[in-house]
């Protein structure tokens, strides 16, 4: 069980963690992480790079097939390739992959990429579900967005939309047969109802659990002999991003007066428990070179954050108006009682999903006219600098193009992200993700907030359950133990 629904059945065509927890059961990528964060194969069984970095052969796994029947040979992994990168067809999960290849081609029974320019994280972008491998005729059809076709363990059955998505195992599967006859995936918004869920069986897993009721399971009593809840460290940075073209958020000395208002330290205790650390930096934990939070970087600091809006003429404060769906209301809701003691009003504005997403990723004009200033949101990408830069950061990534939600734009930024992704060489990389991160200290065009641990629930009778560091919930491997479940929700 789910926070919320799936976005879309398109792989290519989503950026939520939920709806990639989903679609992992129905697609499959080139290659793959391990439970180590080392790269294995997976529909590639092998591949090789030129010395300098700009082209990639992979050789395709014999006798995969598709859910349709058709096989997964050279030819549909190439087309599907060429569909992710294909400019005239809108996909939201596509923008880092058509920054970096430059072009798809067959080679006898190999595939090859060349790359615009190097770029040191190409296999970790191929594990990413976005580049996940699609039948050819349901891309041909227009059909993905509502009906998944791919080579995973399970089969899409049905999206009853507001319900559930319904699977069944694959019987031709090419690697391990699934242990469940199939599995459900339905979800609530209402952290209650998802607890609740798990407590009387209406589901196997649920996550993320919320932090208020994670003692419940470690605890004597009803919960903890039912389920059991699971902590993992996570790399999912929760955000606030804040609308460059909108008076006074185009003054830096107003974003930094918003950020030095903020107690990450008491938002992690108030809102996730403990389960979390206090984000100050452009990259998470898990990255090689994230800058840690300072000593007192963590905490409020009122009288600065008052003394630079005095400096900006805004000693009385102002108003603003932020967009959130209903999970970020109570960090909304704390953020707006910070930013009262310097005297920024925030009007909050709670928007169902599918509003919500129209709100935050609309072109500067929509923003302007509804008076969006602030968007709270997450995002994830463990393992991966450029991608937890280049989509929220770089000029290109503009809304409504992908994540960059408040249009930041900052050519010598771009240029240092470029330099980064293509640098092989470790010092000169962790230096440059330095500079970045120094430089978007200054400018602030978003408010790091905090990184959340993935806590999920599982019920008593189901075993192999995992999280992966961007909370994505991993149950390829889930099978029952004992007298557990038929069906694994």
């Amino acid at each position: 069980m789910l926070t919320e629904a799936p976005r879309s059945m398109d792989p290519a065509d989503q950026n939520a963690t939920a709806t990639r927890s989903v679609l992992s059961s129905f697609y499959e990528t080139l290659v793959q992480f391990d439970e180590f964060g080392h790269i294995r194969p997976q529909l590639a069984t092998d591949w090789s790079s030129s010395a300098d970095g700009l082209e990639w052969r992979f050789h395709i796994r014999p006798n995969v097939f598709f859910h349709d029947g058709l096989p997964c040979d050279v030819d549909a992994v190439t087309a599907s390739f060429r569909r992710l990168l294909d400019l005239a067809i809108p996909l939201a999960g596509a923008g880092v992959s058509r920054t970096v290849i430059r072009s798809v081609r067959q080679d006898g029974g190999s595939i090859v990429f060349t790359l615009k320019h190097p770029y040191a994280d190409f296999l970790p972008l191929l594990t990413m579900t976005q580049t996940a491998v699609v039948s050819p005729d349901a891309a041909r059809n227009g059909t993905l967005a509502l009906h998944a076709v791919g080579t995973g363990p399970y089969v899409f059955e049905a999206w009853h939309s507001g319900d559930d998505v319904l699977t069944h195992r694959n019987p031709a599967y090419w690697g391990q047969a699934a242990s469940f006859d199939g599995l459900k995936w339905i979800w609530s918004s209402e952290p209650s109802v998802l607890n609740m869920a798990l407590q009387t069986g209406d589901a196997d897993v649920v996550v993320p659990l919320s932090p208020v009721f994670a003692n419940l399971y470690r605890e004597q009593g009803h919960a903890a002999q039912v389920a059991s809840v699971h902590a993992s460290p996570g790399a999912t940075l929760f955000w606030a991003a804040l609308n460059m073209h909108l008076k006074p958020l185009d003054d830096a000395r107003v974003r930094r007066a918003l950020s030095l208002a903020l107690d990450r330290t008491a938002l992690v205790a108030g809102l996730l428990h403990g389960y979390g650390q206090p984000a100050c930096s452009a990259l998470t934990p898990d990255i090689h070179g994230a800058l840690p939070c300072g000593v007192n970087e963590a905490h409020a600091d009122l009288s600065a954050a008052r003394a630079l809006l005095k400096t900006a003429g805004l000693e009385n404060g102002f108003s603003i108006i932020a967009v959130v769906q209903e999970p970020e209301e109570p960090m909304a809701e704390a953020i707006q009682a910070m930013w009262k003691q310097i005297g920024v009003r925030l009007e909050i504005r709670r928007q169902e999903a599918g509003v919500w997403v129209q709100s935050a990723f609309a072109p500067p004009d929509v923003k302007a006219h509804e008076q969006t200033g602030v968007i709270l949101t997450s995002w994830s990408a463990p393992f991966l600098a450029d991608m937890q830069l280049r989509p929220i950061y770089a000029s290109a990534s503009a809304a409504p193009q992908s994540a960059n939600l408040g249009f930041f734009a900052d050519l010598s930024l771009d240029a240092l992200i470029d330099r980064a992704a293509g640098s092989e060489e470790a010092a000169q990389r962790q230096a440059t993700l330095k500079e970045i991160q120094i430089l978007l200290k200054q400018q602030v065009p978003v408010l790091p907030l905090y990184v959340a641990d993935t806590l999920y629930g599982v019920r008593k009778g189901v075993e192999g359950v995992s999280a992966g560091p961007d909370g994505e919930i991993l149950v390829l491997k889930a099978r029952a133990s004992g007298s557990g479940p038929e069906r694994a929700p």
